[in-house]
């Protein structure tokens, strides 16, 4: 009965991160998103194009929970072990999406993705090491946590950034040097859970934004130092899951 709530909620909450992604905008209520992310701009934003992602994310967590609460699936451990994370992920984010058009880019909203940062992470922890996994779970209980994880990785650092600028406390991420360490600590981060996780999925969503950051800092910020140090970013991830795959082949998406 309990797996059985749980895929319900996480089918539920599926559905309602992509109502309460442009429901805001539909009701003539604050600012879009993408508004408030113009309005504290700075080199670590990545380029526009990046955001398409969401599009991904919302369709591949539908068709994962629609699978999810499919009766073959009711005794399945990894989402057992995992629901409650994908849980916390669909409903910080719908909250994210409900909060910045009405207040903006500050603390709260990037304490918002810290939990659900911390909650994909978790599962994926949780599925790497307790848990061997089919290939259809690898593929709609790993996959779409990895590749949501993954983005959400990088616009936590993005949002505190951000959230720098909105306040008008702490740094200012305005300053190249300051986008350049904190571009920095998120390759370190994220290269690190890349390593941890052994996601493919997880490294394509944090790989995706760094692209991205690569491309503005050429077309749009002209800042040579954060092409730079993006590029060697990319270049660690990619590597980091190329090593993985070759020394544990059988990782792939676990």
């Amino acid at each position: 009965m309990k797996r059985r709530v749980q895929s319900i909620v996480v089918l539920a909450l599926a559905v309602v991160q992509i109502a309460t992604a442009r429901l805001m905008v539909g009701l003539g209520i604050g600012e879009p998103v993408e508004v408030q992310s113009a309005l504290v701009s700075h080199p670590l934003v990545p380029y526009k194009t990046a955001f398409v992602i969401w599009g991904l994310i919302y369709a591949y967590a539908l068709i994962a929970a629609i699978w999810q609460v499919l009766p073959r699936q009711k005794e399945s451990a990894a989402l057992e072990t995992v629901d409650w994370n994908f849980i916390v992920v669909w409903l910080v984010n719908s909250l994210w999406q409900l909060w910045v058009p009405l207040i903006g880019l500050e603390w709260i909203s990037f304490c918002l993705i810290v939990v659900a940062v911390f909650a994909g992470l978790n599962g994926l922890l949780k599925l790497r090491h307790e848990l061997k996994l089919s290939r259809k779970e690898k593929l709609l209980v790993a996959g779409p946590l990895a590749l949501v994880t993954g983005w959400l990785t990088a616009a936590c650092v993005v949002n505190f950034t951000s959230a720098m600028i909105w306040t008008g406390f702490g740094l200012d991420a305005g300053n190249t040097a300051v986008s350049v360490i904190f571009l920095i600590a998120l390759i370190a981060f994220g290269g690190w859970m890349v390593y941890r996780t052994g996601n493919s999925l997880y490294a394509a969503g944090l790989a995706w934004a760094l692209f991205w950051v690569l491309i503005a800092n050429q077309s749009r910020d002209h800042e040579p130092a954060m092409v730079a140090v993006a590029a060697i970013g990319l270049a660690l991830v990619v590597g980091i899951r190329v090593y993985l795959l070759w020394r544990k082949p059988q990782a792939l998406a676990a």
